[in-house]
């Protein structure tokens, strides 16, 4: 199978191109736009009073190249640390930020889809599942999550240069930036070393093998960096790989559909046939794709097998609840959310319309899913920002006399050390 050539065809030259895909950025800012005022409550929260204190006793410089949990992640903490410091200590100003990289992502998902011929159709619904979500809620309302919307950015664009041109070098750098950025973006220089040595990318023997070395040095070197100097499970797998297994199978099978549903917690009987129905929607787009595809498909896929395989890893112990957690679905929902469109899109075909009719309605339940999710961020948003937000306000900044080990998400911290940490970098 030889596939098609990464220069776009007449339907995708069209002008007003870009123009629909900074659309789909700029409607993914809209759960953000409509509910500014709850995420303002939010408030620095566990791992960002740690990474604080570490940067304020260490410098800036010293500590982003120092390993965090089984993170080793430089590029995330420069670019963290450093809007701490220039934007004094604006919490409101972080998550604005990471909903800019979110919206971003939006974009790029769209680009990379349009690269591969992926009928607009299928775009539009990927880009409105993956940008709107509420389940999203705690990747895009906690700033150390920026972390691994950083790493998805860096991914989605070393995906988008491969595509369009299997032998440029241009991917190598957003491969080490992935890496750079969050511990799972180990993950993209394999994935994209395993996309050089695809049959009919057209690259042969040894070229293929060398692209592929080199997309996966970076990874290499990243992973090696954190399997020595960073603490995690990864040290003492003895006599767990079973309950590693089982995390990263229920999270694979489970996500992103259980969270979406609401189906509350899971059991096998969700597992079984919310995997079930992955599992078909992933054969039947790879058996329906073509070419470039065919290509993209597989990859987001072993993107996110690899992912469930790490998680299963790295997290197995805090218990299988967990697998369906907010903060796990961004990956999930990059690696379902376009071949989901795929199949919308497919369906959409075999209706007997009118173009324009059939377009209009299209549009219609899109905006109304749109519109659907937009509102559903209401009732995820008042529990967190309670949490996350008037809570942790009320400790560190009304309450006299709180307990000398209060601090929201992070126990072992003094709250005096955290009250400190407060009026040093202004943080509000």
């Amino acid at each position: 199978m030889k596939l098609e050539t990464a220069h776009p065809g007449p339907e995708r030259r069209r002008k007003g191109e870009p123009w629909l895909l900074l659309g789909s950025g700029l409607l993914a800012l809209a759960p953000f736009a409509a509910h500014h005022r709850l995420f303002g409550r939010l408030f620095w929260f566990g791992d960002e009073f740690d990474l604080i204190d570490q940067m304020d006793r260490m410098g800036l410089w010293h500590w982003m190249w120092l390993v965090f949990a089984e993170n080793f992640a430089p590029l995330f903490k420069l670019l963290w640390g450093g809007s701490v410091l220039a934007f004094q200590g604006s919490y409101f100003t972080m998550l604005v930020l990471l909903w800019l990289t979110h919206a971003v992502n939006v974009v790029l998902l769209g680009r990379v889809m349009r690269a591969c011929a992926v009928p607009w159709a299928a775009v539009a619904a990927a880009q409105v599942l993956f940008g709107l979500t509420p389940v999203n809620i705690e990747t895009l309302g906690w700033s150390v999550q920026w972390s691994a919307v950083l790493s998805t950015s860096f991914m989605l664009l070393a995906l988008d240069g491969f595509l369009r041109a299997p032998l440029s070098r241009a991917p190598l750098a957003w491969v080490a930036a992935s890496a750079l950025s969050f511990s799972r973006g180990v993950l993209t220089g394999a994935v994209l070393a395993l996309g050089s040595v695809c049959p009919g990318l057209g690259v042969r023997g040894g070229r293929a093998a060398r692209m592929a070395l080199a997309y996966l040095a970076p990874s290499i070197a990243v992973a090696a960096l954190i399997g020595a100097l960073a603490g995690g499970n990864h040290h003492h797998m003895g006599g767990h790989l079973g309950e590693a297994a089982v995390f990263g199978l229920w999270y694979y099978l489970l996500n992103p559909a259980d969270r979406i549903l609401g189906l509350g917690p899971p059991g096998w009987q969700a597992v079984a046939g919310l995997g079930a129905l992955k599992l078909a929607l992933v054969a039947w787009a790879l058996a329906r794709g073509t070419g470039r595809q065919r290509l993209f498909f597989a990859l987001l896929v072993a993107a996110d097998m690899g992912n469930a395989a790490l998680l299963g890893i790295g997290r197995y112990h805090t218990g299988l609840p967990m697998a369906v957690s907010s903060r796990y679905q961004y990956a999930s929902l990059i690696g379902i959310a376009p071949l989901l469109g795929f199949w919308v899109s497919r369906q959409l075909e075999r209706i007997r319309l009118p173009g324009v009719v059939k377009a209009a309605v299209f549009s219609a339940a899109l905006a109304s899913v749109a519109v659907c999710m937009c509102v559903q961020w209401t009732a995820e948003l008042e529990p967190f920002t309670r949490s996350r937000g008037a809570d942790s306000r009320r400790i560190l900044l009304t309450e006299r006399n709180p307990a000398p080990h209060a601090v929201p998400g992070i126990p072992f911290m003094e709250t005096a050390k955290a009250k400190a940490l407060i009026d040093s970098y202004t943080l509000h």
